[in-house]
């Protein structure tokens, strides 16, 4: 994943998020259970302190879906719908797609090459007249010191430095992820 540019993995992780995410039933489960176990693997160190950040929205959705949404009660569990425990698993499902994606492709990525892949994506917006250097030295400037926070533990401003992309080109690899990720695009689409 060394050679390729970060542009192309994040989009090749946008589209894995909206194949997982569309579907129903058994494939969402299916999509869910293997992309956290992924990113379990081999990017817990980003995907527990995600999932310790959620677990209110988590609780939240269980108790709004499960609780208020009507339906066939169940009587092992006073108040509770079935149609709401299914609502609510579904949609923690999907929630938990999205935090498994971000944490493999944060461990794939250093902030940098984030930030440079970011500004690849974000060049149709030139002709909105927006300008995508200004997102990017944005976000490059948060991530700097959310990295700085996390190191020092305290709340003053830690950047003093001078923020860099790493350049990068694209190679025949990466047209090969970027077809792979419309052909995901497509398929979502299409079933």
């Amino acid at each position: 994943m060394k050679h390729l540019h970060p542009a192309s993995l994040i989009l090749l992780g946008l589209a894995a998020l909206l194949a997982a995410s569309c579907r129903d039933g058994t494939a969402l489960l299916l999509g869910g259970l293997g992309l956290s176990a992924a990113a379990l693997v081999v990017a817990s160190s980003h995907l527990i302190p995600l999932l310790q950040r959620s677990r209110w929205l988590l609780l939240t959705m269980l108790a709004m879906f499960g609780w208020l949404t009507p339906g066939t009660p169940l009587p092992a569990i006073p108040g509770a719908s079935q149609e709401g425990l299914l609502l609510a698993a579904d949609n923690m499902l999907r929630l938990l797609i999205a935090l498994s994606t971000v944490a493999l492709i944060l461990k794939a990525l250093p902030p940098p090459a984030l930030v440079a892949g970011m500004r690849s994506l974000l060049a149709p917006l030139s002709i909105l007249n927006i300008s995508r250097d200004r997102i990017a030295v944005r976000l490059g400037l948060t991530l700097n010191e959310v990295e700085f926070s996390r190191q020092a533990g305290s709340r003053e401003s830690g950047y003093t430095g001078v923020l860099s992309l790493p350049a990068a080109r694209f190679a025949a690899a990466d047209f090969i992820v970027c077809a792979l990720a419309l052909a995901l695009i497509l398929v979502a689409a299409l079933t």
